[in-house]
């Protein structure tokens, strides 16, 4: 669910092989319920990031987020959720890097 069809299957076993669960269903409770986003009251500058093949969150759902908060989104292709354990990380570290090097410009 995590990952793309282009990640390499020993990688996702070693990685599947890490993951917890979630300590009680508090956290989910949270994002459906209880603490809420108020992207009115952000004022700092945001870019929302997101992957084409992401199965937990849809590309549509992040280009929601990026209208919530009245910013720019960018999808990376061929990438699942976990992008930074995806074969075209370092596009996305990039993309960051720059884009924190414009805001520390203005």
């Amino acid at each position: 669910m995590f990952f793309s069809a282009h990640r390499p299957e020993p990688l996702v076993a070693r990685y599947a092989e890490r993951l917890q669960s979630e300590q009680g269903g508090r956290a989910a409770l949270d994002r459906v319920l209880l603490n809420l986003p108020r992207p009115r009251r952000v004022s700092t500058p945001l870019r929302v990031l997101g992957a084409q093949c992401d199965r937990s969150v849809t590309p549509r759902e992040v280009r929601a987020t990026a209208r919530a908060y009245q910013t720019q989104t960018e999808i990376f292709p061929n990438m699942g959720h976990d992008m930074m354990l995806e074969p075209g990380w370092v596009a996305v570290a990039e993309r960051m890097h720059t884009w924190l090097k414009e805001q520390l410009a203005n």
